[in-house]
């Protein structure tokens, strides 16, 4: 009996435990998730620790800048998207940083897509939710690491 209580409490533990650490560059943190697929399907995240707004590194003025001012080279003059991010805190679970994308590009007028990301930031792993106008709903659980934030090349 006191060993299946001690390999249960040893499981806890390891469980309880992150897998990796984060690597901060200030108040930044990355995190690439996506690991286990293709190249063109990794996600790359740098967020501010306190707040979860998402960030970009200049490489030219060696600084962070907030992700709205980046400016899109070839994006489509009848294009749009949106972008949000928030920190969601929990000490039980972990802190999760949530992810709105709406796109609008190569659509019709009334036609959008909604993709919403969580990443549990204990945990690594992302859940993605691909959802339509039509209804259609995907979903994805995807596995991330923590990455350093001067050497993200942010696709969002």
């Amino acid at each position: 009996m006191w060993k299946i209580i001690f390999l249960l409490t040893i499981g806890l533990l390891i469980r309880a435990c992150p897998k990796q650490q984060p690597i901060f560059s200030g108040p930044y943190q990355a995190i690439r998730c996506g690991i286990s697929h293709r190249m063109s399907d990794q996600d790359a995240f740098i967020f501010d620790s306190k707040n979860g707004y998402l960030y970009y590194f200049d490489l030219s003025k060696d600084e962070f800048k907030p992700l709205s001012q980046r400016i899109n080279k070839g994006v489509h003059f009848y294009s749009m998207e949106e972008l949000a991010s928030r920190l969601k805190v929990n000490k039980l679970v972990g802190n999760e940083l949530l992810i709105t994308y709406i796109d609008y590009l190569n659509q019709g007028s009334s036609q959008k897509s909604i993709i919403k990301k969580t990443i549990n930031l204990r945990w690594l792993f992302m859940n993605t939710v691909y959802s339509n106008n039509e209804g259609k709903i995907k979903s994805r659980i995807d596995n991330c690491i923590w990455v350093d934030p001067k050497k993200v090349n942010t696709s969002h």
